[in-house]
């Protein structure tokens, strides 16, 4: 094993700038460029991206790495997250290649990249030390990158599916500690991280967002951590879910594929972890799915119950609460046994989005939902009388899509 050469040499080398527009009144620019150096098993020179405000200033001070994920890159910026989200609140967002294999390594146009170190999967190099040795590089003082970022205070780390499996590893190997103050895994499994908390492997926070369709085994909070660890599962979502107005290059069919989904409670665990760095201040109780044995426990209508780590029960999304489907978790997801308002026992349309505000408030309250998210999810149930919010995602997907009204039938 050869020894580290120290972040020192490590370089950023000079960008492509290109501008992005403003969010919230705050101008971003995109810098590319290539990022190379050596891990402590070997060289490396890879694609670099980072997502910052024009005037380093304007940052909040937090960095978001994100390793990109094989097929969709950078999905938790342009798919989950969303640049809106993260951008309008100063947050600056830096990806980097850290393996060979497809979309991994950021942008595969990109001549001369290789990895010699790391470990060989599906015939191709990994190395997950890249995106620690990437963060260092970003938040040293003597760092090419502090012209391009401004001050950091924080940093966070968080990948979906495939981009997570690193954060983890990270995490097992005792690299995460000192480069990362949260740790955000989206739809992962197969790791125990309380096991590396509570031996001292890691001493930051891990917050963890899964859906229905993910294997909880190891992840569900046993109590051991509570001062660093929050692990939580929205019932009914797939693992990938529909991204609505958001390009998907995927070769997946999620469109249509079903309402549920487990962004809205991303968004805002997100941000309750960013305040869990800075302030202290916890997020919700770790929240679980209710089985009996191996098995889900579901209700009369076929869908998952979710409580609380004490065996509370927890709101779900609206629609799952009042029963407007059957909605399937999998790797894609569906729905069926779809119910009108009548068959839920209201006497009118307007009855129907009372009751449903009334479970989003209650969603809203627990802390599994954003007031913009919420007030979207509101407009959404009320589109097109007298159809539900998930007869609207069936019968009137571009208005539901677009938030606008049906036309008059």
């Amino acid at each position: 094993m050869s020894t580290p050469r120290g972040d020192a040499e490590d370089r950023l080398g000079t960008p492509v700038v290109t501008p992005l527009g403003s969010f919230g009144g705050i101008r971003y620019v995109q810098y590319d460029g290539v990022f190379e150096g050596e891990t402590s098993t070997g060289r490396f020179r890879v694609p670099y991206r980072i997502s910052a405000p024009a005037d380093p200033q304007r940052n909040n001070g937090t960095v978001v790495v994100e390793p990109p994920h094989f097929v969709v890159g950078l999905g938790a910026l342009n798919v989950y997250l969303r640049r809106d989200f993260l951008f309008r609140q100063g947050f600056v967002h830096a990806g980097v290649g850290w393996s060979t294999l497809g979309n991994r390594i950021l942008d595969p146009s990109v001549p001369g990249t290789f990895i010699e170190g790391g470990f060989e999967e599906a015939g191709e190099r990994v190395d997950d030390e890249i995106i620690t040795d990437f963060a260092r590089a970003l938040s040293s003082r003597s760092s090419d990158a502090r012209p391009l970022v401004g001050k950091v205070h924080r940093q966070y780390v968080t990948g979906f599916s495939d981009s997570s499996y690193p954060l983890l590893r990270l995490v097992r190997s005792g690299h995460a500690e000192g480069a990362f103050d949260l740790v955000l895994p989206i739809t992962t499994e197969g790791f125990d991280p309380q096991a590396d908390i509570t031996a001292g492997r890691y001493k930051g926070k891990i917050l963890i967002v899964n859906s229905e369709a993910d294997d909880a085994t190891n992840l569900t909070d046993r109590g051991v951590a509570s001062k660093r660890y929050r692990f939580y599962v929205v019932a009914g979502s797939p693992h990938i879910p529909d991204p609505l107005d958001v390009p998907l290059d995927v070769p997946f069919p999620v469109r249509r594929s079903t309402p549920a989904s487990f962004v809205p409670a991303l968004r805002v665990h997100f941000l309750q972890g960013h305040d869990w760095v800075r302030k202290g201040s916890p997020p919700p109780t770790s929240t679980q799915l209710r089985t009996e044995g191996d098995s889900i426990v579901r209700d009369a209508n076929g869908n998952a119950i979710t409580e609380d780590r004490t065996g509370r029960l927890v709101p779900r999304l609206p629609f799952v609460e009042l029963g407007e489907a059957r909605y399937i978790a999998g790797f894609i997801g569906s729905y069926d046994t779809v119910r009108t308002v009548q068959q839920l026992g209201f006497s009118s349309h307007r009855a129907y989005t009372k009751a449903f505000a009334d479970k989003l408030r209650d969603y809203q309250r627990a802390g599994f939902i954003l007031p913009q998210d919420a007030a979207d999810m509101r407009r959404r149930a009320k589109l097109c009388p007298p159809s539900t919010f998930t007869e609207t995602y069936r019968d009137h997907y571009t208005q539901f899509v677009t938030i606008q009204p049906c036309t008059a039938r």
